[in-house]
C-alpha cells in the first residue's frame, strides 16, 4: 500500500470531518486488511474480481459490522482507480457471467 499517498488522499477528502481520528482509523483498517489477506491493497484493487472477492471475504472473516474494513478498502480503490467500486449486488449483476 502506498501509505503516504493514501494518507494525503484521505486528509484531502472533504467528506471526512474528523481528520486526525478518521484518517488514522482508516489507515489502521487498511493495514489490517493487508495483514488478514497477506496481500497488498495495491494488488487487491488492481483487479475488480479480486476486489469483489476480498470485500466478500472481509464480511466473512473480519469484524466488519460497521463496514470500517470494507470502507477503508473502498477508499483505497478510489485513491488508486479514480472511481468508485460499485455496491456488491450491482457488481454481481453486471458481472454475473464472470462470477
Amino acid at each position: 500500500m502506498d501509505e503516504s499517498g493514501f494518507e494525503k488522499f484521505l486528509l484531502d477528502d472533504e467528506g471526512i470531518k474528523s481528520k486526525n481520528k478518521a484518517v488514522a482509523s482508516r489507515m489502521s483498517k487498511a493495514r489490517a486488511v493487508e495483514r488478514e489477506f497477506d496481500m497488498s491493497l495495491d494488488t487487491i484493487v488492481e483487479s475488480d474480481i479480486t476486489m469483489y472477492h476480498t470485500l466478500i471475504a472481509i464480511n466473512q472473516r473480519m469484524n466488519n459490522r460497521s463496514g470500517a474494513y470494507s470502507n477503508a478498502l473502498r477508499k483505497y480503490y478510489i485513491y488508486k482507480n479514480k472511481r468508485f467500486f460499485p455496491q456488491l449486488a450491482q457488481f454481481e449483476w453486471e458481472n454475473r457471467h464472470l462470477l
